[in-house]
Order: C-alpha cells, then sequence, then structure tokens
C-alpha cells in the first residue's frame, strides 16, 4: 500500500459548507446502517492504491460503485480510469517512474481540491461522467459521522495511518488501539455503522474499526452530495434542511 508522509496545500480556495448547518433539528440516525453490502465484496479494488498514494481517487471511485449500485446500474472504475483522474488532478505521469518505484510527480492530493474537480468537470467511468451536486465538511464525532454516512450513503474520512494498523488489516481484524511507527496519510470511505464502530472501504475489503480509533486517528470528515443518491431518497428525514442546501450549493456555482 502507498502512504503519503504529506499532502500539498489545496489549490481550491472557495467556501466550504458545514453540514451541521442543514441538521440542526434532524433526528437521531439508525443504529445501524450498511449501506456497504450493496456492492458484492468481489468487486472493490485497489484502483492503483497499492503502487501510487491516489487514495483519494479510490475513495471517491468506490463512493460512486456504492451510489450507482443502491440507485440503478453499479458503475465499476477501472485502475486506468483512477490513474487519468489522479493525473488531472495532481500532474502524475506515470512514465517519471523510478527504478526503485519512486516517482517525483506521485504528491498525493488534497480532499478539497478532489472534490471540486468532482463537482465542476467530473470522474470518467466507462464513459459516463459522474459529478457531485457539491460537498460539506463534518463534525469530527461519532454522532456527525453516522448522521452524514445515513444522509448521504458515504462519509469521507482522513485518516493517519499506524503500524498496528497494517497488522490488524493483514490478520483480518478490527483496526483497534493504533500503536507502532505512524505510516502517513490515507483517505477511505465509511459506509456503514453500528454501536461499536464503523465499516470502511480500504484496500478493495470492508474494514471494521471502533469508534474511538476511528475519533483518535480522524484528520477531517466530509460528505458529498451526489444526485442520485438525492433522486432516489427524495424522502429526507424531518429535520434535514435540503432547500437550504441545495440553495448553498447554487450559490456557489455562480
Amino acid at each position: 500500500m502507498k502512504f503519503m508522509q504529506s499532502l500539498p496545500k489545496p489549490k481550491y480556495k472557495g467556501t466550504i459548507l458545514q453540514l451541521s448547518k442543514y441538521t440542526s433539528k434532524l433526528a437521531a440516525p439508525p443504529a445501524k446502517v450498511y449501506w456497504e453490502y450493496k456492492v458484492p465484496p468481489g468487486e472493490w479494488e485497489m484502483l492503483g492504491n497499492d503502487t501510487v498514494g491516489d487514495c483519494e481517487i479510490a475513495r471517491l471511485l468506490h463512493i460512486i460503485m456504492s451510489a450507482s449500485a443502491h440507485t440503478g446500474k453499479m458503475l465499476v472504475p477501472t485502475v486506468a480510469e483512477a490513474l487519468a483522474v489522479y493525473s488531472a488532478i495532481t500532474g502524475y505521469d506515470p512514465s517519471q517512474t523510478q527504478p526503485d518505484g519512486s516517482n517525483p510527480t506521485d504528491t498525493g492530493c488534497n480532499s478539497d481540491d478532489v472534490f471540486n474537480y468532482w463537482q465542476k468537470t467530473g470522474i470518467s467511468i466507462g464513459g459516463v461522467i459522474h459529478k457531485i451536486a457539491g460537498w460539506v465538511q463534518i463534525g469530527s464525532t461519532a454522532a456527525a459521522i453516522k448522521q452524514a454516512i445515513w444522509l448521504f450513503g458515504a462519509a469521507s474520512i482522513d485518516i493517519q495511518v499506524f503500524q498496528s494498523m497494517m497488522n490488524q488489516t493483514n490478520a483480518k481484524q478490527a483496526w483497534d488501539n493504533p500503536t507502532g511507527d505512524s505510516l502517513g496519510y490515507h483517505a477511505v470511505p465509511g459506509m456503514g455503522f453500528g454501536a461499536a464502530g464503523l465499516t470502511v472501504i480500504t484496500w478493495a475489503m470492508l474494514q471494521q474499526m471502533g469508534w474511538p480509533i476511528c475519533l483518535q486517528i480522524m484528520q477531517g470528515a466530509y460528505a458529498v452530495i451526489t444526485p442520485e443518491w438525492i433522486a432516489q431518497n427524495g424522502k429526507t428525514p424531518n429535520g434535514f434542511d435540503l432547500a437550504a442546501l441545495q440553495a448553498d450549493l447554487k450559490a456557489m456555482r455562480q
């Protein structure tokens, strides 16, 4: 797996909306949500993150897979499509890969830049261009993450990875009590949750982690608003101000 020790500063300088603005009157989400199981386990792929630092791209493509699976025909991205997006956002050039596997253009990318590209340009999968209506930042709490997953199908979580987590992944164990060296930065989508923790997609598999470790290693969290998810799940929970969110997103595009 490829980790980035540091990330470039975001190029995006625009407004970042806060989910809390639209959920002040929202009731608590269900005790359990399992959106991830709509995608057959064998369909998740590395999407290049085994050799390059495109975890942000793998995350957004996994979100697209889940959203499209829930709302119609599932879009299945390829490694080539993942690397094309990574190159478009960061300037990654695979031809500059050195004999030792290093590449000076493999710099990783910032969440805000990825979401902005996804909204403005879109992601091509099998000739279909997928765009989001926008994105919002969510609070660094279990309640906020649960709310985002319940409302939008996923929470985009930025995390720090420790050696113990890699050991637990290899042993097919849940992440818990991070110890050892810090390996770097990673980006994962959370798609399910329960009382003990949540399920994220990483390295082509479902990975469980408890709430304490999630809050300890989390460096930021977001939710993306996909039009098809809103259209399919148009019966928004009582108290969620969808109209205000849509108005703010529209104002940002003007």
